[in-house]
């Protein structure tokens, strides 16, 4: 008799219910006594009398090569995970009382796993195969029936599903094959479906066959190995009797036969796994120091706040010293990427073209220096002003326009504020000739948001202040409009190489804190490596502008609700918002490749833009099917900015202990810095992490005959330590910033599994620095691995660190990764500038005067460049084993016997050096390429090199005050100190 229910716990109707359904492709292995053709109207499989379950002779059955050859490691099913279960313990049945949860019959685990999932947010679903056996036939006749269970946070698997009448226990199987990628659909159940369910109900044994333990027992499907079996001489059983309770510490004996005996033998269920040693009797009370300000780094400010207008009143601003060097790089950096934005530069080119074209003498009014590029072709062809709110670049644009003879017709006005219409008249009025016929007014005030930078305000200030002055005019604006578009997205982490690293997620949504709940941040979609992210559904215009008709346009905040629909399946955790500039058939837009209708891929994607999309993380993220609509609040300021409340529910939220940083003026949209995530997902860096980790672990645990103790100084999201505890070892992670453990400890709960499995063990201690770590704390370690390097190297204390856990913490015959670290420059041909001025004929020298740089951080293959020596300058080599003490006021500290004391931030540095080299290449010497190497010993090396693929560091760049000439075999000098953390902190220079 049929025993299936629908989605809503009906009872099923063959061609009208729909629900999760068996099918014949949902079997794998002996499939004669079930039928080897889906059963049809009337007929039954053959062999009527067979009957399925739990394998007999168990565990030894494992070993089988006909249960190998279906679940082993290279099976039909290869076998991630076994595991023999019993059915939910009583703690775990009262947690779903209060839920109202009615377990669907056997044949469907599918929707049963997916109904827990789904009340209990603490369960997740593990879809694997349930393996059992014909047990009237001979042995080694098995049968794999897909099926699926939910898992706890520390790996602990539980089945909620009622078994057939006479089965107590089920084999397990979780597998990685292609067949366990395939999805299960909402299907109307047919008469197929339903008289295989009732074939496969018919099966089972009247008794219960296998061990009677109410919990679950595992063991990794690659930790097994076939033993010599006798010949079983059994003969079928119509009626198999109960087998007796198993002692399963056997299990920690069996490896599979695929893989080597493991040498260090098996461990008790508490040395393997996870634990926080901050709970429990292990716990510390003690409390501890503050975190440095130079590993918290610094969030202040979402989107908008860093607009144009407060840079250029900190530019022009005497009192701001310490930032002149941080305004530099920003300004300069703006420029560069502008003037070789191909597509930026095209549309202003093409629009003052066909300006000409319909008004030769017309008048223009430049709000704002901009790419620059548009200012001088306007200078070649037509007459007119800029207005420019700060001195500094108004006294740029001055030199511009006379080093390249075009200053004649275009004159340089400073305004106080370009969006105050009295002041903009005031001097437009001692420019713009009284008799003009068309006006055109042309600015590049736009923001990664469109509006931040003031295009809007300070448009329309200028289109009032020539209404008056020239009432007749026709006032034309490039761009005549733009609007800001908007789009469900996602933006997610998912794996990274073994590792489940999902919860990092959290640091990606808006925080709970009130200010944050409307900012956006900046991020390039086009180049998110290694990560999630897609554009879910179609854009919707947030808001849209057209100059010409200026006076319509109002600066008052508009909120208005807006619903964005999706197209397509995935997790939508943020929006992506960007927007496009229009002059006439002319259009210029932020818009990513993966949502360019309309767009010229290749030509796009070679181009290089200064503009990033606007992404407004939500408070959480939901699955969206097609057809499925996000509901947003939005508020508009012109004048401002952009922001967004949620008003759909998320199916995930925002955890309440994520806390965006804030101050008694502005807040952050994220809770922890963008480098963060590019170093989250670069593959490279782990990769080569994990390599040393492979090498050094197995050298220590041979030569110690124990399985390695480890110490991950400064942790992160602890992916370092967990590679470590793959290869089984002991480890300790250690991570002081409170935030970013919290999601360590997430990160870690989640990969508990896999840590099962392979037998390792990781302790996630409390929050502390680790120079805070005694022995009396923790054992001494076999092996102590960092990544504390920032863009200097030594900015986020790996001096301190190592020094620390060589003295303190580190076994008699311990070892240190990095154990070195070696820093390097090479003398270098760079001008930013170089490219633009070849390509447009122009001289733009003096922009490196108004923006010098002492250092920049940048990415040296991006730009066209040239060493001048064959190989880099061995700068620094420092010995974690052997740092120097801290010297003496006036000690000397300068290598080579010259006695003389070099200090950094206010004291001796540690150590300096003179290095010599000679010019292998004549040319032009502007600076240094400085990048470092840290040796993570037997060959493996972590390094910023400029030819390296990972991604978490740039270079630095040591500019000279003025670059200078050489030739081939000049000797030249570099001097390098070191020191303990950089002026201003290095945490945030990756």
């Amino acid at each position: 008799m049929l025993r299936l229910v629908d989605e809503d716990g009906q009872p099923a109707v063959i061609g009208l219910s729909r629900g999760l359904w068996l099918n014949l492709s949902d079997f794998v292995g002996e499939m004669k006594s079930l039928g080897k053709a889906e059963p049809t109207e009337g007929k039954q499989g053959s062999a009527e009398g067979s009957q399925l379950g739990f394998p007999r002779n168990w565990p030894a059955a494992y070993s089988s090569s006909s249960l190998k050859a279906l679940i082993g490691k290279r099976g039909v099913l290869p076998g991630k995970r076994v595991a023999v279960a019993g059915g939910p313990s009583e703690e775990e049945k009262k947690v779903l009382k209060p839920l109202s949860f009615e377990a669907r019959p056997f044949p469907q685990s599918f929707s049963n796993a997916q109904f827990i999932a789904k009340l209990q947010p603490g369960l997740s679903i593990v879809r694997g195969w349930v393996v059992w056996e014909w047990l009237d036939q001979e042995p080694g006749k098995f049968l794999a029936q897909r099926y699926w269970w939910n898992s706890h946070h520390d790996g602990r698997w539980v089945d909620f599903t009622p078994r057939p009448s006479g089965i107590d226990q089920l084999l397990l199987v979780e597998a990685e094959g292609e067949r366990d990628k395939e999805p299960k659909e909402l299907q109307v159940l047919s008469r197929a479906q339903a008289e295989l369910t009732n074939q496969l109900l018919s099966r089972f044994a009247p008794e219960p066959h296998g061990p009677h333990s109410p919990c679950v027992k595992e063991q990794p499907a690659q930790k097994l190995q076939a033993k010599p079996q006798a010949k079983s001489q059994a003969k079928p059983q119509a009626t198999p009797q109960a087998a007796k309770a198993l002692d399963y510490s056997k299990w920690s004996n069996i490896v599979d036969s695929d893989e080597e005996q493991d040498e260090q033998g098996g461990f008790r269920d508490e040395d393997v796994g996870v634990k926080d040693l901050a709970e429990g009797p292990r716990g510390t009370a003690k409390k501890e120091p503050p975190i440095p300000d130079y590993l918290l780094g610094s969030t202040n400010g979402g989107g908008g706040t860093n607009c144009l207008t407060s840079l250029v009143k900190m530019l022009d601003s005497e009192q701001t010293q310490e930032n002149a060097h941080q305004l530099a790089q920003v300004f300069g950096r703006t420029f560069h990427s502008a003037m070789l934005d191909k597509a930026r530069q095209d549309f202003y080119k093409k629009a003052l073209e066909a300006m000409k074209e319909v008004a030769k003498d017309a008048y223009v009014v430049i709000l704002g220096i901009g790419s620059l590029l548009p200012m001088l072709r306007v200078a070649h062809s037509f007459s007119g002003v800029l207005l420019e709110s700060s001195a500094k670049l108004a006294d740029l644009a001055q030199q511009l326009l006379s080093s390249n003879q075009v200053g004649t017709h275009l004159k340089v006005a400073v305004v106080k504020a370009l969006d105050d219409h009295e002041a903009v008249q005031e001097a437009l009025q001692q420019h713009v000739p009284a008799g003009s016929c068309t006006v055109v007014v042309l600015t590049e005030r736009m923001a990664h948001d469109l509006l931040s930078n003031g295009i809007v305000p300070c448009s329309l200030a200028v289109h009032e202040a020539l209404r008056k002055l020239v009432p007749s005019a026709r006032i034309r604006h490039i761009p005549q409009t733009v609007e800001l578009l908007v789009a469900p997205a996602e933006i997610r982490s998912d794996r990274l190489k073994d590792f489940d690293i999902r919860p990092f997620n959290a640091l990606r949504h808006t925080s709970s804190n009130d200010k944050a709940d409307f900012w956006w941040w900046p991020v390039r979609m086009d180049n998110q490596q290694n990560t999630v992210c897609s554009v879910l559904g179609p854009s919707k215009t947030l808001c849209g502008f057209d100059f010409d008709r200026a006076p319509e346009i109002a600066l008052d905040e508009v909120r208005r609700p807006l619903k964005l629909q999706a197209l397509q399946r995935g997790r939508c955790n943020c929006a992506a918002v960007w927007w496009v500039a229009k002059f006439q058939d002319l259009e210029y837009s932020t818009r990513p490749l993966m949502a360019g209708r309309g767009v010229d891929q290749k030509d796009r994607a070679q181009q290089r833009s200064e503009w990033k999309q606007a992404i407004h993380y939500l408070a959480g993220e939901t699955a969206l099917f097609p057809g499925d609509v996000i509901e947003l609040l939005v508020s508009i300021t012109p004048r401002f900015t952009f922001r967004m409340m949620q008003q759909s529910p998320m199916s995930v939220e925002a955890p309440l202990w994520v806390q965006a940083p804030t101050n008694s003026k502005f807040s952050a949209t994220l809770p922890i810095l963008p480098y963060h995530f590019l170093m989250m997902t670069d593959l490279e860096r782990l990769r080569v992490y994990q390599d040393a980790l492979r090498d050094a672990i197995r050298n220590q645990s041979k030569k110690l005959g124990r399985r390695c103790r480890v110490l991950d100084a400064g942790c992160g999201i602890g992916l370092l330590g967990l590679s470590a505890a793959l290869e089984g070892a002991e480890v300790w992670l250690c991570e002081a910033v409170p935030l970013m453990r919290h999601v360590c400890r997430e990160v870690v709960a989640a990969n508990a599994g896999l840590v099962a499995e392979k037998r390792g063990l990781v302790q996630l201690l409390p929050p502390m620095m680790s120079t805070r770590l005694h022995t009396e704390d923790v054992p001494k370690f076999d092996i102590v691995v960092s990544e504390v390097m920032d863009l200097w190297c030594l900015g986020e204390g790996i001096i301190p660190t190592m020094r620390h856990a060589h003295k303190k913490l580190l076994a008699e015959d311990g070892v240190m990764l990095p154990g070195k670290l070696q820093i390097y420059a090479q003398p270098l041909e760079l001008s930013l500038w170089s490219e633009v001025e070849q390509k447009e004929q122009l001289e733009l020298s003096m922009l490196t005067q108004q923006f010098k740089n002492k250092f920049s951080a940048l990415r040296i293959d991006q730009f066209a460049h040239r060493f001048l020596t064959e190989e880099p300058i061995l700068a620094l080599e420092i010995d974690l084993s052997d740092v120097p003490p801290q010297p003496a006021e006036g000690e000397a500290n300068i290598e080579g016997g010259v006695k003389l004391c070099i200090r950094m931030g206010g004291k001796p540095a540690l150590r300096a050096k003179v290095s010599s080299t000679k010019i292998d290449h004549r040319g032009m010497l502007s600076g240094y390429g400085i990048w470092w190497s840290a040796d993570l010993r037997n060959g493996h090396s972590v390094t910023s090199d400029p030819r390296n693929p990972q991604r978490s560091w740039k270079q630095l760049v040591r500019w000279l005050d003025q670059p200078r000439p050489v030739e081939q075999n000049e000797e030249i000098q570099v001097s390098w100190t070191d020191w303990q953390a950089p002026p201003g902190g290095g945490g945030a220079s990756k």
